[in-house]
Protein backbone atom coordinates (compact mmCIF):
# COMPACT_ATOMS: atom_id res chain seq x y z
CA UNK A 1 0.00 0.00 0.00
CA UNK A 2 2.57 2.54 0.71
CA UNK A 3 6.81 2.16 -0.02
CA UNK A 4 9.48 2.79 2.25
CA UNK A 5 10.04 6.05 2.69
CA UNK A 6 6.00 6.31 3.28
CA UNK A 7 6.49 3.75 6.13
CA UNK A 8 9.59 5.89 7.44
CA UNK A 9 7.71 9.21 7.17
CA UNK A 10 4.69 7.75 9.02
CA UNK A 11 6.64 6.12 11.33
CA UNK A 12 8.28 9.26 12.36
CA UNK A 13 4.93 10.51 12.41
CA UNK A 14 3.37 8.70 14.87
CA UNK A 15 6.78 8.61 17.51
CA UNK A 16 8.24 12.24 17.29
CA UNK A 17 5.04 13.46 18.88
CA UNK A 18 5.72 10.56 21.81
CA UNK A 19 9.19 11.78 22.24
CA UNK A 20 8.98 15.16 22.56
CA UNK A 21 5.76 13.98 25.08
CA UNK A 22 8.85 12.23 27.06
CA UNK A 23 11.35 14.98 26.89
CA UNK A 24 9.13 17.73 28.39
CA UNK A 25 7.81 15.58 30.79
CA UNK A 26 11.89 14.81 31.90
CA UNK A 27 12.38 18.78 31.50
CA UNK A 28 9.64 19.47 34.39
CA UNK A 29 11.15 16.63 36.45
CA UNK A 30 14.55 17.77 36.10
CA UNK A 31 13.50 21.52 37.10
CA UNK A 32 12.19 20.10 40.39
CA UNK A 33 15.54 17.49 41.12
CA UNK A 34 18.08 18.65 42.98
CA UNK A 35 21.32 18.72 41.45
CA UNK A 36 24.02 20.70 41.83
CA UNK A 37 24.19 22.08 38.25
CA UNK A 38 21.05 21.66 36.54
CA UNK A 39 21.79 24.35 33.58
CA UNK A 40 23.76 21.97 30.88
CA UNK A 41 21.16 19.02 31.54
CA UNK A 42 17.95 21.22 30.90
CA UNK A 43 19.90 22.84 28.24
CA UNK A 44 20.28 20.03 26.31
CA UNK A 45 17.01 18.39 26.75
CA UNK A 46 15.52 21.73 25.46
CA UNK A 47 17.77 22.30 22.53
CA UNK A 48 17.11 18.15 21.58
CA UNK A 49 12.70 19.08 22.29
CA UNK A 50 13.33 21.97 19.17
CA UNK A 51 15.13 19.88 17.40
CA UNK A 52 12.56 17.38 17.29
CA UNK A 53 9.87 19.94 16.83
CA UNK A 54 11.72 21.14 13.88
CA UNK A 55 12.08 17.86 12.54
CA UNK A 56 7.72 17.05 12.92
CA UNK A 57 7.35 20.17 11.92
CA UNK A 58 9.11 18.98 8.10
CA UNK A 59 7.70 15.21 8.79
CA UNK A 60 3.86 16.59 9.04
CA UNK A 61 4.63 19.16 5.87
CA UNK A 62 5.98 15.44 3.65
CA UNK A 63 2.96 13.77 4.80
CA UNK A 64 0.34 16.57 4.07
CA UNK A 65 1.94 16.65 0.41
CA UNK A 66 1.80 12.98 0.03
CA UNK A 67 -1.77 12.82 1.16
CA UNK A 68 -1.25 10.65 4.52
CA UNK A 69 -3.11 11.42 7.47
CA UNK A 70 -2.53 9.53 11.06
CA UNK A 71 -4.82 9.43 13.80
CA UNK A 72 -4.69 8.14 16.99
CA UNK A 73 -7.12 5.80 18.00
CA UNK A 74 -6.12 5.21 21.59
CA UNK A 75 -5.64 1.64 23.18
CA UNK A 76 -8.04 -1.25 22.61
CA UNK A 77 -7.34 -4.77 23.66
CA UNK A 78 -3.54 -3.77 24.85
CA UNK A 79 -2.42 -2.37 21.56
CA UNK A 80 -2.15 1.45 20.25
CA UNK A 81 -4.31 1.96 17.69
CA UNK A 82 -3.36 4.04 14.31
CA UNK A 83 -5.91 5.02 11.50
CA UNK A 84 -3.27 6.16 8.72
CA UNK A 85 -5.91 7.18 5.82
CA UNK A 86 -3.04 7.41 2.57
CA UNK A 87 -4.35 9.03 -0.46
CA UNK A 88 -7.95 7.83 0.67
CA UNK A 89 -7.16 4.21 1.31
CA UNK A 90 -7.27 3.57 5.34
CA UNK A 91 -5.02 1.07 6.84
CA UNK A 92 -5.35 0.82 10.38
CA UNK A 93 -1.54 -0.01 12.16
CA UNK A 94 -1.40 -1.93 15.92
CA UNK A 95 1.39 -1.63 18.10
CA UNK A 96 2.46 -2.80 21.31
CA UNK A 97 2.89 0.09 24.26
CA UNK A 98 6.31 -1.58 25.16
CA UNK A 99 7.73 -2.23 22.16
CA UNK A 100 6.82 1.67 21.46
CA UNK A 101 8.19 2.44 24.59
CA UNK A 102 11.64 0.83 23.09
CA UNK A 103 11.21 2.45 20.44
CA UNK A 104 11.02 5.65 22.16
CA UNK A 105 13.97 5.15 23.78
CA UNK A 106 16.03 4.53 20.93
CA UNK A 107 14.60 7.61 19.46
CA UNK A 108 15.73 9.76 22.51
CA UNK A 109 18.98 8.16 22.29
CA UNK A 110 19.65 8.58 19.04
CA UNK A 111 18.70 12.80 19.16
CA UNK A 112 20.60 12.96 22.48
CA UNK A 113 23.95 11.26 21.44
CA UNK A 114 24.32 11.37 17.77
CA UNK A 115 26.71 9.56 16.12
CA UNK A 116 30.40 11.63 16.12
CA UNK A 117 31.91 12.44 12.64
CA UNK A 118 35.42 11.59 12.86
Amino acid sequence: MWDKDEEELITKGIYLPLVRKVLERDVEKLKKAELKFIGPYLLLVERTIIKIGLELGKVKRQLSQKGIYIYNEGIKEGLCLYLIVIRGYRQEKKLFPHLMKQSVETYINEYLNPPQNE
